[in-house]
């Protein structure tokens, strides 16, 4: 995925330039392919075809100590592409256009 496509059709968070922050992206790289990370300076624009998935789990194993979620995410998240939710163990990001991945096809 280039940058342009990235942009078209890329979901998931904005994050503050911070340690944590480099921790989440390498979790998004773990859990997901084609991730693109935008550096803009203050904070991070990360992007994933359509869907981006992150587990509390990878976070954890990425900073070694536990993570709230929600919570510790939030923190540094000043905003997000497309529609988002999460729970305690799960946070996901999809286009706008498409269903919720949570909801079953017939809903």
């Amino acid at each position: 995925m280039n940058d342009g496509d990235a942009l078209r059709v890329g979901v998931g968070p904005v994050l503050q330039a911070t340690p944590f922050a480099d921790a989440v992206i390498a979790a998004i790289e773990e859990e997901n392919d084609q991730v693109v990370v935008r550096d803009e300076g203050a904070y991070l624009r990360v992007l994933c075809p359509g869907i981006c998935r992150l587990t509390r789990a990878a976070v954890e194993a990425e900073t070694g100590y536990p993570v709230r979620f929600p919570g510790d995410l939030e923190v540094i998240m000043s905003s997000f592409a497309g529609k988002g939710g999460h729970d305690r163990g799960c946070g996901v990001w999809w286009l706008a256009t498409d269903r919720s991945p949570d909801q079953p096809s017939g809903a």
